[in-house]
């Protein structure tokens, strides 16, 4: 193609044709101008499938660890709330302060010992926020993720901090007062009458339940929102 327009160019410089020189070379140099656009409007293009690769390979791989998130809190809500009830139920037996013992108690009491701890995976995040969140093209999906890890998923470990103060106070309890003692499943108390009409101990049940209630449960409702939302919103990009 070169030597085709040298040899053009030749010609009419030859042939003395100026003014057919100059709007040849005006017509080279839009030619010239139309490849170099085309050929930035190709690696534009190019640029662009490649990031879209990366933004759908990226969200595959987010969904794929917020739906493992997403069954493992459905099973922790489901032992909290069985938990809950348990703990209402001693509340409802440890009115009467006249009730004798029986070892099925000892499931109630170990009920209210141990802690509820899920500790979020967020490293893809952290990865994601190093890689820059401009990859996610789409707005409305990258503020949902940083709404889920930024909020959801730091409430959820907050919660793990409190449920170890939580067990500091319980622990110590626990040790002085129960002996075979199984986190969140059995206790069996030192002395039965002591710790049944033990104001303290009571206390201990009722703020057991309270954080179960107002945190976990809570938090685990929130959090299972945020990720069927976030999923949903996923999907349909994806689908487009």
């Amino acid at each position: 193609m070169l030597k085709i327009f040298r040899r053009i160019r030749q010609q009419l410089i030859s042939e003395n044709k100026f003014n057919k020189y100059i709007l040849y070379a005006i017509g080279e140099v839009f030619l010239v101008l139309i490849g170099i656009l085309l050929a930035l409007a190709i690696s534009d293009w190019n640029d662009a499938r490649i990031d879209k690769q990366a933004e759908i390979r990226t969200l595959i791989e987010l969904k794929k660890g917020i739906l493992i998130d997403l069954e493992t809190i459905t099973v922790k809500q489901t032992e909290v709330n069985k938990s809950i009830a348990d703990l209402n139920y001693l509340q409802s037996l440890i009115k009467n302060k006249n009730y004798q013992y029986n070892k099925e108690l000892d499931t109630l009491f170990g009920v209210v010992y141990g802690v509820r701890i899920f500790r979020p995976n967020s490293a893809f995040y952290e990865d994601l926020k190093s890689a820059g969140l401009k990859l996610i093209k789409n707005e409305a999906i990258r503020l949902k993720i940083v709404q889920l890890f930024e909020n959801n998923y730091k409430a959820l470990n907050w919660i793990n901090e409190l449920e170890m103060s939580i067990n500091d106070v319980n622990r110590t309890y626990y040790l002085n007062n129960f002996y075979g003692l199984t986190f969140s499943k059995y206790a069996t108390p030192n002395n039965f009458k002591f710790i049944w009409t033990d104001s303290y101990y009571h206390n201990i049940i009722d703020y057991r339940l309270i954080t179960l209630e107002k945190n976990h449960i809570v938090q685990y409702d929130k959090t299972l929102k945020a990720i069927k939302t976030l999923v949903t919103t996923i999907d349909n990009y994806l689908e487009k």
